[in-house]
């Protein structure tokens, strides 16, 4: 069978196309850097994504942070020691389990998370500066549906595959 290149295989949905677009530049690491760079972050893409999470689920121990971002305990052992010596994040007893640790943002990581938070509305107010007042609110209210109807969709699936270790909406 010949190689096929991908514009031999168009999405038919160009929705699913454009969004796919979007995700594959957003997730890529130069554009990670750029928008954490606005925010004065020099770290690497993955410690920026790691600090994202902690930001936004909270204290979390190694072994869920590794699972999040798809890496082994060597890769996050070297991630939270290189946040830890930007005094980015801190190690604590877990509560549920004395014998466990999680991490979690210090001071300086929640300062930071602000200026990646700023960073990302400032972002997106660029993006829709020319749009009109009407777009923006339309836009808002299908995007939010659109993210509750994919959160419902991956739960159903996860029950439906019970094997699959993912947690949903993260």
């Amino acid at each position: 069978m010949p190689e096929r290149d991908a514009q031999d295989l168009p999405y038919r949905s160009q929705q699913l196309a454009a969004l796919l677009e979007v995700f594959s530049l957003w997730s890529s690491t130069d554009f990670i850097r750029r928008i954490a760079g606005r925010a004065g972050a020099d770290l690497d893409a993955t410690s920026i994504v790691a600090l994202t999470l902690l930001g936004r689920d909270g204290s979390l121990r190694a072994s869920e942070l590794a699972a999040r971002l798809r890496l082994g305990a060597s890769a996050i052992s070297k991630i939270s020691h290189r946040l830890g010596a930007h005094g980015l994040i801190e190690k604590r007893t877990d509560p549920r389990d004395s014998r466990a640790t999680v991490l979690r943002l210090s001071p300086a990581g929640n300062d930071l998370m602000a200026g990646l938070v700023d960073a990302g509305d400032a972002m997106l107010a660029d993006l829709t500066a020319d749009w009109s007042p009407r777009d923006r609110e339309e836009f808002d209210r299908l995007m939010r549906r659109f993210r509750d109807d994919a959160l419902a969709q991956a739960a159903r699936m996860a029950r439906e595959d019970p094997s699959s270790s993912q947690k949903v909406g993260s």
